[in-house]
């Protein structure tokens, strides 16, 4: 079970266009381009990427035969996603829905036989209330998320709305209030090890009235601030004994040694950095996005060395941060809030819960049914 020291709103900015004005998916599909380099980088490790996107949309991407696959889900407000085995979880404002992965249904999906090789089906939900849950780790049958709106780490299991678990130090009480924008942690052996935060500030939206560089990364076992002078950092990580956090608003992924008291840059990148996942030993997987309205008229380090922001994930060189390829997202979308790699998968969707064909997947079988109409034959 994940553990941590136990503790007794603004929504984000909007973005630069509606999520009904949006093109439809199959065009978001097209548009969506990756390089060579990145292509192999995902069938080299055998794993697509589930993508939560602003404005609007979860993406899955991969690669057969040395070409991308994409397919868009439409996706009100979608924040942070988690996956293990055949499990998905996916966060929006104020629930996390639950998917079982399905490829006995994929073959069978009514929008498009005979071309998914796997479908995330929808099975369950956590209904949190207003969190904006960002950074999320599944456990046991229950989810531990960073509960951004109070402030705290928490876990949800369906008894409660959730169950605080650890908030930092200085966050006096646990309010919806969005105090200091705790937005991830790091886990190590089962364990909440660390996380990040905009700033130190214990009053309501506190992190807007301070600088840019007030953010910080806390060690939640010593309950202390380890690291200062971030700029809005997110997606600190601990792969194996390195540890990983990106200094978003410059752009930039940091490699953290904590004796030292250094972080140096391993990556400049054209984007705000958020989102941080390893593939194997050798690379990370870096989300990009654009800059909200609010963001666009400040003078952050990335507009100084880029003129050109994009939306998407780069791959890098684990140990000297080169580039390896580019995934690259239509215009249309502007931000990457997160993603997990799922493997054995090549041609993936997830499921609209909303969507009229409803796929039912169950230990004896596999359905797809029409909403108010009887089920058809069995998918497998």
């Amino acid at each position: 079970m994940l553990t941590a020291g136990l503790q007794t709103d603004a929504p984000p900015d909007a973005p630069l266009m509606t999520w009904d004005a949006l093109p439809s998916p199959e065009q978001l599909a097209a548009d969506t381009s990756a390089d060579d380099g990145f292509i192999a980088v995902l069938e080299r490790a055998g794993v697509s990427l589930l993508v939560t996107t602003h404005p609007g949309h979860v993406g899955a991407f991969g690669g057969i035969d040395g070409r991308l696959t994409a397919a868009f889900t439409p996706w009100k407000m979608p924040c942070g996603i988690a996956a293990a085995g055949e499990r998905l979880l996916i966060a929006t404002q104020r629930e996390i829905i639950a998917f079982t992965r399905s490829t006995r249904l994929a073959p069978h999906t009514p929008a498009r036989p005979n071309y998914y090789d796997a479908i995330f089906v929808p099975v369950g939900s956590f209904r949190t209330g207003e969190c904006h849950a960002h950074d999320m780790a599944l456990d046991g049958a229950s989810v531990v998320f960073a509960n951004t709106q109070f402030s705290c780490l928490s876990r949800a299991d369906g008894a409660a709305s959730f169950v605080p678990l650890w908030q930092p130090p200085f966050i006096s009480a646990l309010l919806p209030q969005d105090r200091c924008h705790l937005n991830s942690f790091a886990l190590a052996g089962g364990r909440i090890r660390y996380a990040t935060a905009f700033a130190a500030s214990d009053t309501p939206r506190g992190y807007r009235d301070l600088p840019l560089d007030a953010g910080v990364l806390i060690d939640v076992e010593a309950n202390a601030i380890v690291a200062t002078g971030l700029l809005k950092p997110h997606s600190v990580r601990l792969f194996g004994d390195d540890l990983y956090v990106l200094n978003s608003a410059a752009g930039e992924v940091l490699r953290v040694d904590l004796p030292a008291r250094a972080a140096p840059v391993l990556a400049e990148l054209p984007g705000f950095t958020r989102g941080l996942r390893a593939l194997g030993e050798d690379v990370l997987l870096v989300g990009l996005s654009t800059l909200r309205v609010s963001a666009r008229e400040l003078d952050l380090p990335m507009t100084r060395r880029h003129t050109r922001l994009m939306a998407g994930i780069v791959a890098l060189d684990r140990r000297t941060g080169a580039r390896l390829g580019t995934l690259s997202l239509p215009g249309a979308i502007t931000e990457v809030f997160d993603f997990v790699a799922v493997p054995g998968v090549r041609r993936g969707t997830v499921q609209d819960p909303a969507a009229p064909d409803i796929g039912i997947e169950t230990p004896a079988g596999s359905y797809w049914m029409t909403a108010g109409a009887p089920p058809g034959p069995a998918a497998g």
